[in-house]
């Protein structure tokens, strides 16, 4: 699609909403504004579609609300798998070197060079660190997830949800793993959110007092300060992500 006909297809509503699209334009690209214009249910194809500019920034904001707040807690869930694997095999390098697969066999090579473990995660690659993961003996790896159940699948999930939230994409129109939370399967992205949650450690989850965390946090991309009061994005109810 054309800047010139995403344009057509957009109604400003003043001079700054105008100015707004061309700055999101210049900063996303044109298609993410075409995929939310089809995730909203226009026709793109049809010369009489018209959507306001309110309601495909708004989508913008909240889409890249949730990308930021994800970003941070896969990266702390990355933190703890790194430490995690550190502490437990350090000063273990036998037992380290049963968790390998065929794809990680570098790592041994770094080792017998002297290099410490906990070096080496630091430099592994996400996808890696989780195949180190997959191949830890059952009792480690429960002490890790709390006996998190489809473990592999849920792990592969979670990679793929990172690799998305990593190449900026549009979250809430992407396709995601199927994962198992709390005995239910589905690829949403609400479900690969809340399997995000379930891996990471207890703390990170509700928060320490049980009112934060990774919960609250995607709780508040649905609301902005304007006038310093928050309030809430003008979104239909059926896109927002509901982490309860």
């Amino acid at each position: 699609m054309t800047f010139e006909r995403i344009k057509e297809i957009i109604k400003f509503d003043s001079k700054l909403e105008e100015d707004s699209f061309n700055f999101y334009i210049k900063m996303k690209g044109i298609a993410i504004h075409e995929n939310i214009i089809k995730y909203l249910g226009y026709d793109l194809s049809s010369k009489y579609t018209k959507v306001t500019w309110s309601k495909v920034s708004v989508h913008l904001r909240y889409d890249k609300k949730l990308r930021d707040t994800i970003y941070i807690y896969l990266a702390t869930l990355e933190e703890y798998i790194r430490a995690f694997i550190g502490n437990k095999y350090e000063d273990d390098i036998e037992n380290f070197n049963l968790c390998q697969t065929s794809d990680t066999k570098m790592i041994s090579n770094r080792i017998d060079k002297g290099e410490k473990i906990s070096k080496i995660l630091q430099s592994i690659s996400f996808g890696s660190l989780i195949k180190l993961v997959k191949n830890m003996n059952s009792k480690d790896i429960n002490e890790m997830f709390n006996n998190v159940i489809n473990l592999s699948q849920n792990l592969d999930a979670v990679v793929v949800l990172r690799n998305a939230v990593s190449h900026h994409v549009f979250l809430l129109d992407n396709s995601f793993k199927e994962c198992y939370v709390n005995d239910v399967c589905s690829n949403s992205l609400e479900n690969n959110i809340k399997n995000l949650r379930q891996l990471l450690p207890e703390e990170y989850r509700y928060g320490i007092n049980g009112k934060g965390g990774i919960t609250s946090d995607i709780e508040k991309c649905k609301f902005e300060i304007i006038n310093n009061k928050n309030v809430l994005l003008d979104i239909n109810t059926n896109n927002i992500i509901n982490m309860n």
